[in-house]
This record gives structure tokens, sequence and C-alpha cells, in this order.
């Protein structure tokens, strides 16, 4: 049973060594694997073509990268066959691939000297140096020898051959205040307000994509960021339900001295500092260690 591999598009399609695509490997199905027997071999018996959609870069660079269509042998079932009988078969696969080979260039491809390189559509052999990436190795990987075709902020999707942002930055993953911008594959603020939209003691939070307020309060008096106010913690009304008084200045509350203190009370009673009298001995609140 044919099986899932990944091969070179430029050894499957016969590219020259000026010619890169991105992406350098598709997945197709081939036969492989070992027989029962060393002398028979697995071999495909039938075969399909599929078309792959890819990006051809020919160096040196006179235009972009071009979309360009490429089918692919895809073996669809396998036989264990006697190695003479795939001695036939391959060379019967040769056969039938030369015309196409032979009808690129007039001459033979030949062996080039050094520092040259083969140019199948010249059909001679080329100085290295006329190659705009001759600086690099010649199996230096495409996007590292010249820049990448989608940009900084994106990679090529191998399955969809589209460029999508790298890191799988998606819609989703950008909250709810934000949104993709899919050219800089950054995430910004979908409804960006001026300062001064935000009302009073209120700014625009980049991080945030909201207002959020900024004013500085007093230990005394906290913020309450839902209304953007200092807040006072005790109230008047606190205060009175305690038995004591509101000061405006400082939010808290204060019990006024008693102007006459009684020396002594009667037995059963004490007297109270919060109300200035005597009160039954019960009322007060026991201890807890």
């Amino acid at each position: 049973m044919p099986r899932e591999v990944t091969v070179d598009v430029g050894k499957e399609s016969g590219a020259t060594t000026n010619i890169f695509f991105k992406p350098p490997c598709v997945s197709v199905y081939r036969c492989g694997g070992c027989c029962n027997s060393e002398g028979l071999q697995c071999m495909n018996i039938s075969t399909s073509y599929v078309s792959k959609t890819l990006f051809e870069i020919t160096v040196p660079l006179s235009h972009g990268p071009k979309p360009v269509t490429i089918s692919f042998a895809n073996h669809t079932s396998c036989r264990c066959m006697s190695k003479l009988d795939v001695y036939r078969q391959v060379h019967s696969i040769i056969r039938r691939s030369l015309p196409v080979i032979q009808a690129q260039c007039q001459i033979t491809n030949k062996t080039c000297p050094k520092s040259h390189i083969w140019n199948n559509h010249l059909c001679r052999c080329l100085a290295q140096q006329d190659f705009s990436f001759s600086s690099y190795p010649p199996d230096t990987d495409t996007a590292e020898g010249y820049h990448d075709i989608c940009g900084s902020n994106k990679e090529l999707d191998e399955e969809t051959c589209q460029c999508v942002c790298k890191g799988g930055v998606t819609p989703s993953s950008c909250g709810i205040h934000k949104e993709l911008d899919r050219t800089s594959c950054q995430c910004t603020c979908k409804n960006k307000l001026l300062p001064s939209s935000c009302g009073l003691n209120k700014e625009f939070d980049e991080e945030k994509c909201q207002c959020v307020c900024k004013r500085t309060c007093p230990k005394h008096q906290p913020l309450n960021p839902t209304k953007c106010i200092c807040e006072c913690v005790e109230s008047p009304n606190k205060c009175f339900l305690k038995g004591e008084r509101f000061h405006h200045q400082t939010c808290s509350c204060y019990r006024r001295p008693c102007t006459v203190r009684k020396k002594r009370c009667d037995s059963g009673f004490y007297y109270s500092e919060e109300v200035c009298r005597c009160v039954p001995t019960y009322w007060k609140l026991p201890l807890i260690n």
C-alpha cells in the first residue's frame, strides 16, 4: 500500500539549479519498503497525478515569485516485482521522459566548469557571480538566501499556499476589544478613541483598548474606578450609626470628648465615653482573648 512521503519539488520536476520553489517540498503517496524475498522489490503498478500550486523563484531575480502548477506522480497501488521487471519499468519511464528534457534545450546539458552554473533557459553555462545570491552556499535554503516572499511578519502555509501570519496569530487570539491587522499581523484596537473623548481624568489605554481612569487620590479617599472619583470610605450616615460624627476633611468618623464626666456611677453601671453617661454594665462587649 502506498505511504505518504515528502518529496523535493526541484528534484521531482527536474528544475535547474537557479530555480527554487516555495514550499520546497510537497506530500505525495509512493510505494516503498521491503518484500518477503530479496529478489523482489516494492514498486508501483498504477499511478495518478496530482496538481499542486507553488511559488517559483528564478535567479537572477528578473521578476518576483510567480505561482505555478506542477503535477506530481501519486502511486495508487504497489506490488512486489522482480528486479528485472523493475529495471524494465524504470527504463521505460526514462525513455518516455527523454523527449521532454531534450525539448528544453537543443544541446545536451553538460557539466559546467568551476564557478559556473547551467542555465536551462539560456541553454549554456553562466558564471556564478552573475547570480545575486552567490555569496550563499549552494545548499542554503531559499528563505535564508532570498527575502521571504511573504514578508517579515508572515510565512507560507504549505497546505493552502497562502501567506499567513507567523506564530499562528488569528483574529480570535486578539481578544474582545482588538482585531487582527492582516497587513502587519498585529492586534490593533477596533475603535481607537482620542484622549479628549474619554472624559475627565481618563485616557485611552493602548493595551486594554478602552478608556481608563488616571486620577490620583489621597490615602483617606480611595479611588472608585467605576466612577473615576475619589470617595470617602466613611460617610455621615455610617458615623451616625456608630455614635460618632463625620469629619469632612479627613473622611473619617470622630467622637467629641465628654464635657462633663461623672466621677462615679451606681452599682451595675459604668461610665461610657460614647454617650457620656452611665450605662448598664451588661452593655459592655465581652473581651475576646
